[in-house]
């Protein structure tokens, strides 16, 4: 059930991403065209809504799949 769980936050997380990159996109397209400047704000920001979900996704996860060996190591 946990893997099901899992697999829906991490689809949700790309969805999203994209969702922010094609704002960006629409709002590049308000200005009467795509430009190169556009696609690479749209991509740019779709990656970085992309890592912060998933940084934000791993660290509650981190529990899980972290060894109990090392665990004196702090990073």
């Amino acid at each position: 059930m946990k893997k099901k769980s899992q697999k829906k936050e991490i689809i949700w997380n790309v969805v999203n991403s994209l969702l922010a990159g094609g704002l960006v996109m629409m709002g590049g397209l308000t200005t009467g065209g795509i430009s190169r400047e556009t696609l690479l704000l749209s991509l740019l920001v779709g990656l970085t809504a992309a890592f912060t979900q998933f940084k934000t996704y791993w660290v509650k996860e981190q529990s899980e799949y972290s060894t109990k060996l090392f665990t004196f190591i702090k990073i």
